[in-house]
């Protein structure tokens, strides 16, 4: 008989790993072992897989195919009773695996998971996957590589998570089964370890470790951990837990220098470098970790310094040199930027797109300083890899300086330098700086009306109650700042958010409304005011153009998730804080220069409706977008990101703009920049269009008198879209959500447009110009808007209000036949109509002495 088994207590890559392989190999049986994790057993109990228990297997196991580990210690006894003579075969993925037993033959691959290997095989062989199956493998790879942010992740297994997806993996399962929520225990058990956490330094190194001890066993450890060190922010987290007889061990770690696998080894543990875990039995908590702070120095490899990885001697150029010089010397060596010295001190550095845009606009004589960015961040030579990372990204920035002890140049590094050294770029913990916060308290005093201070107080206060960090966010701290008055009012809370709202509409005698799937809820209060409440979460995308998925983080980490810095403020409303302002990013440096700047440089990629929106608030506020962002934006511009895009989500952004106080200057600048035509692939914007488009927003206010509502974005559609082809106009129409009598009526209209404005000019009577425009609706009225000038739009807005005010009092269809005794027939409708139209001229006529006169007309004499 054949068996493919896992490690004991299975995870999704175990189980999926094993399941693969039977796929491959229909002749193997899947025999498992211990507990499943939790949210594997989930997702078992919706979806069937056929496999057996341990306890299940009486045969003899002639070969053995063991996944996702290595180690015989953590196979199911019945399954290696079962297998003394089989042949073994071991297929994993974890580093740096040593062959401690003849028996196995190891092959090991360098994937995030170990499942990615099987399904590549499994595409190779062109074999048929189901939904049910391709999700399994998909949630496998996602949860092992940390949804691809482990430095485990390799480009085989975004080869893979492609295809899965493409085959019918499910997104909304894949983040159900990722982001597992805690049951009542496991709350219980992070709350516990919340009030047990323990911090301590060992050799320079921060490690923090948590125990708690309980009776029952109680799964989904490592999910708890993971939630547990997501509200810690430690860089070095040990758990300890022992339930009932046995004792479970795990760690987490986001230090290079810091190997959680081998600390994990002198517990017979296992598991990556940076994520392990191991079980004992009948070992006590206290001895766990009094052997963890023995042993942790062992497990500690130091990393390198700014010395080990920088580049030398470094080719610097003087002040006074030519910028055509520094052009030879980059094309010649390749560097992307330069050092600037003068009397042998460094004062500046000079990038290669500084230079070439000097070059292009034919300023080769001048001196290099006079270009060279003077904002100098250095770094000395013991200065460590992790620390340079951190000054890289939050700088933003691609080069850095080494100094000596004497501050002497004596190397460079790149961002070159830096992959070369990790491999692979890391997210810099975020630590927060004096530097970082300001007390805006009197501000807010200042600004706010009485009752808003008096209901963020409050807001305080309840956070205080429940232990939770409560802040005020967004475009309301941008806006205070700026001196505008904003009383939307958006809270983010470190903790529970559902749990805080609920709380506050208790207390408030408001109503909540949850939205579980964002964390996030609204608090209605009985006079209509409203506030948002979010819990503090970071968002990570899974293909780029999608919306986000959430999960619980800290104050900085959200901020950090916003799209622009001018809107990546807060301000902490727990007594002790009331009126902190929080500033991770130079937010208020660039609201006081007036700049519109992205957080980081994927920030278009992830959501490219960014792209508008950063028109909309560089128009509202008269900003300008910063110059690396623009680069940017007009980058992922370029690469196709806004087509991606679902039309409904561009809509939004083109609708917020429609409501600007200056929507004109906001659509040339979407036009100029060539964010229009990728909206509108065939709208080409020129001077008379621009000058509808004047006419049009001229016109809006009479317009919204005469027919209450409308819709501006149909009205503004109707000239952007004006003169498109059929074919065309229908992919626009139905990518984003436009009914298709608009497309009819914006081809009649066209046809029609000319004559009327000839009419309008004209001042024909009304009654003329109704039998070719009749009652329009406020799109057409809209178009023929934009083609008039401003006595001319007077004369259509009478046109309008007459038309629509306009009726007959006395006269009917069923009068006419009966006072005339005629029989129903189309002139009757044809005296009606023209009866309509004399009053549209002169709404003093008499309509019954005009019926007479349209009667003797059409029926001679009769009575």
């Amino acid at each position: 008989m054949k068996v493919v088994t896992t490690h004991k207590n299975p995870d999704f890559d175990g189980f999926a790993a094993a399941y693969a392989y039977k796929k491959l190999n229909p002749d193997f049986e899947i025999v498992i072992s211990g507990k499943i994790q939790q949210n594997l057993e989930e997702f078992l109990r919706l979806f069937e897989f056929k496999y057996l228990n341990e306890s299940e297997w009486k045969n003899k196991i002639e070969k053995l195919v063991i996944v996702d580990n290595s180690l015989l210690s953590r196979v199911g006894k019945t399954i290696l009773e079962m297998s003394k003579d089989a042949e073994i075969l071991v297929y994993d993925h974890h580093p740096d695996i040593k062959n401690v037993d003849n028996r196995l033959e190891i092959n090991s691959f360098n994937v995030g998971a170990i499942t990615t290997y099987f399904v590549k095989k499994i595409m190779k062989r062109n074999i048929v996957l189901n939904e049910r199956e391709a999700t399994l493998f998909a949630i496998a790879i996602y949860e092992d590589t940390g949804n691809f942010l482990y430095n485990t992740t390799s480009p085989l297994d975004f080869e893979v998570a492609k295809f899965l997806i493409e085959n019918g993996a499910n997104i909304d399962i894949i983040h159900e089964f990722t982001t597992l929520e805690l049951n009542a225990e496991q709350k219980n058990l992070l709350r516990i370890l919340q009030e047990n956490l323990e911090s301590f330094v060992i050799q320079d190194y921060e490690l923090t470790i948590s125990k708690a001890e309980i009776e029952k066993f109680i799964g989904g450890l490592n999910v708890i951990t993971t939630k547990l060190w997501d509200f810690t922010n430690d860089d070095t987290l040990i758990v300890v837990v022992r339930m009932g007889k046995k004792t479970y061990i795990v760690g987490r770690t986001k230090n290079p220098d810091v190997r959680i696998k081998k600390l994990m080894e002198f517990f017979d543990g296992t598991g990556h470098e940076r994520a392990a875990s191991a079980t004992l039995v009948n070992v006590s908590v206290d001895e766990v970790i009094y052997k963890i702070k023995e042993k942790f120095p062992e497990c500690v490899t130091p990393s390198l310094r700014a010395k080990d990885i920088m580049s030398y001697p470094v080719r610097t150029i003087l002040a006074n040199e030519s910028i055509k010089r520094a052009y030879e010397i980059m094309q010649i060596t390749g560097h992307g930027g330069l050092p600037v010295v003068e009397k042998n001190k460094l004062i500046g550095i000079v990038t290669r797109k500084a230079v070439d845009k000097a070059m292009n606009h034919n300023l080769e004589d001048r001196p290099v300083k006079s270009i060279m960015n003077t904002k100098l961040i250095t770094v000395e030579i013991d200065t460590s890899v992790q620390k340079i990372r951190e000054i890289m990204l939050e700088n933003d920035i691609g080069r850095v300086p080494v100094l000596d002890k004497n501050n002497i140049l004596v190397g460079i590094i790149t961002r070159s330098d830096l992959l070369r050294a990790t491999n692979s770029e890391r997210r810099a913990r975020f630590v927060l700086k004096k530097e970082d916060t300001e007390d805006v308290k009197d501000l807010m005093f200042e600004r706010l009306p009485k009752r808003l201070i008096n209901l963020l107080r409050l807001l305080g206060e309840y956070g205080e109650e429940l232990n939770m960090p409560v802040y005020v966010v967004g475009g309301f701290v941008r806006d205070l700042l700026l001196g505008i008055e904003n009383f939307d009012v958006d809270i983010v809370v470190e903790g529970d958010g559902l749990e805080y709202a609920k709380y506050v509409a208790k207390q408030l005698e408001a109503t909540m409304v949850s939205y579980e799937k964002f964390l996030t809820a609204s608090i209605f209060f009985k006079d209509g005011y409203r506030i948002d409440i979010a819990t503090a979460r970071t968002e990570y995308y899974e293909r780029p153009a999608e919306l986000p998925l959430v999960d619980i983080s800290t104050i900085k980490k959200d901020l950090y998730r916003r799209d622009f810095t001018i809107n990546a403020m807060a301000i902490k409303l727990n007594l002790g804080n009331f009126g902190v302002l929080y500033d991770f990013f130079g937010s208020r440096d660039d609201l006081n220069k007036g700049i519109i700047r992205v957080l980081h440089k994927l920030s278009f990629i992830e959501d490219p409706t960014r792209i508008i929106r950063a028109v909309r608030f560089e128009q509202r506020f008269g900003f300008n977008i910063e110059k690396s962002t623009l680069e940017l934006l007009e980058r992922t511009l370029e690469e196709g990101y806004l087509e991606k895009v679902t039309g409904q989500r561009v809509r939004q952004e083109l609708e917020k703009i429609l409501e600007e106080k200056k929507p004109l200057d906001a659509i040339k600048r979407l036009a100029n920049l060539k964010i229009l035509n990728h909206i509108f692939a065939k709208t080409y914007y020129t001077k008379v269009m621009e000058e509808k488009l004047k006419r049009l927003f001229a016109g809006f206010q009479e317009l919204e008198k005469i027919y209450g509502q409308i819709n501006k974005f149909y009205c503004v559609l109707r000239i952007l879209l004006e003169f498109y082809d059929e074919q065309t106009l229908k992919e626009v129409v139905k990518k984003y959500g436009i009914p298709k009598k608009f497309a009819d009526d914006l081809k009649v209209t066209e046809k029609k447009v000319g004559f009327v404005k000839e009419m309008v000019e004209k001042r024909v009577k009304f009654s003329e110009l109704y039998k070719i425009l009749g009652k329009p609706v406020s799109e057409t009225a809209a178009h023929i808007v934009a083609y008039l000038d401003r006595e001319d739009r007077k004369y259509l807005f009478d046109y309008l209000r007459r038309v629509f005010n306009t009726k007959l009092e006395k006269v009917s269809g069923n009068m006419v036949i009966k006072k005339y005794n005629l029989k129903a027939s189309p002139l009757i409708g044809k005296i009606m109509n023209e009866l309509f139209c004399k009053k549209l001229d002169n709404p003093e006529i008499d309509e019954i002495e005009e019926l007479d006169k349209l009667v003797a007309k059409y029926f001679g004499g009769v009575k």
